[in-house]
């Protein structure tokens, strides 16, 4: 099970030690049929295991097809896994009638492209209203103005513009308002499928900076899926790193981005572009072979096709993720920090 919060990244504050808010135990998910799978069973997840504590960003990095959008739909209640369990504050989240109201209320999700999740039909003021009529949250139409304007204050956005449609607003305009939306039910964790990868660099690091202060501010969980390595390191306090449907290593940001102990790990961070190659501090590690297909994953560890540290033992035998010091590790052979 990975560890208890550490102390944050750069630009978060540290969270309360405190029981998990929401907990993922033995995830699994597989799709059949579709164009992809070729007759095959796409095993997008495979026994991820997390917990989420109040206050703490944990930060979620894996390569393309790693599973990182299927766990976030699981973590959400948009997918029922097929094996295992997600939990919010001890109580079961999926039951027999479906994810009850009031969890939904409490666990929101802000989606990676704007323009495609926001209804284009559509005011600023009916999307972020939505949620407030769904769960009942304002006694009457100007309440709930009120409340919509207070919602777009709360991400930098005009009152005054609650009437205009989605296509009338920026990309960085149009994901602050998924994100008013996101906060419209009060929720004590909001889940954020990389909500800045279809932005410009420029406004990325805007609506990072507005995640970091609403968290200072509201104390919300953030579960944050990205590609960008940096921006996972400026607003995690622990990370997880996914790779073919599993979690390869979890561990305080700072420790795994410095002493990393999974060598995919290694690899990742190793890729990552630097201004001064020189000074990057490790060599680049190119791996052997492309990525295995989640149709057909290999027997044992899955990285061991490419790992330089695999042996007969990680084809046989899939290793389970342990303690590695600080971090927690899915590795035969893993480095302590």
């Amino acid at each position: 099970m990975a560890p208890s919060p550490e102390p944050a990244a750069s630009g978060t504050r540290e969270p309360a030690a405190s029981e998990p808010v929401l907990r993922a135990s033995g995830l699994h998910k597989t799709y059949r049929g579709g164009m992809f799978s070729r007759g095959g069973a796409v095993r997008a997840v495979a026994g991820v295991d997390l917990e989420l504590h109040a206050g703490e960003t944990l930060g979620i990095v894996g390569e393309s097809g790693c599973g990182k959008s299927t766990l976030a739909r699981m973590l959400v209640g948009l997918e029922r896994p097929d094996q295992g369990e997600v939990t919010f504050r001890g109580r079961p989240f999926f039951t027999r009638g479906g994810v009850p109201r009031d969890i939904r209320r409490r666990v929101q999700m802000v989606f990676q492209d704007p323009l495609t999740s926001l209804n284009p039909r559509m005011t600023v003021h009916d999307i972020v209203a939505e949620p407030l009529r769904v769960h009942r949250l304002s006694p009457n139409a100007r309440a709930m103005r009120d409340r919509v304007g207070e919602l777009l204050s709360l991400v930098g956005l005009s009152a005054d513009r609650m009437n205009r449609f989605p296509y009338e607003f920026s990309g960085g305009q149009r994901q602050r308002i998924g994100i008013a939306r996101a906060l419209a039910t009060e929720p004590d964790v909001i889940v954020c499928d990389e909500p800045v990868s279809a932005l410009d660099m420029s406004v990325q690091a805007q609506v990072v900076n507005l995640f970091a202060e609403l968290q200072r501010t509201l104390g919300v969980a953030l579960v944050f899926i990205a590609h960008d390595l940096a921006v996972v390191r400026h607003v995690s306090h622990r990370v997880g790193v996914m790779y073919l449907g599993r979690l390869a290593e979890v561990g305080p940001a700072a420790g795994v981005y410095e002493a990393p102990a999974h060598p995919y790990t290694m690899a990742l961070l190793s890729a990552a572009p630097v201004p001064k190659p020189q000074l990057r501090g490790r060599s680049r590690i190119l791996l052997a072979g492309d990525p295995p297909s989640p149709v057909a994953p290999p027997p044992g560890c899955r990285f061991h096709t490419r790992c330089w540290k695999a042996t007969e033992r990680c084809a046989e035998v899939e290793p389970a993720l342990e303690a590695v010091g600080d971090h927690y590790a899915a590795c035969h052979y893993a480095e302590r920090a």
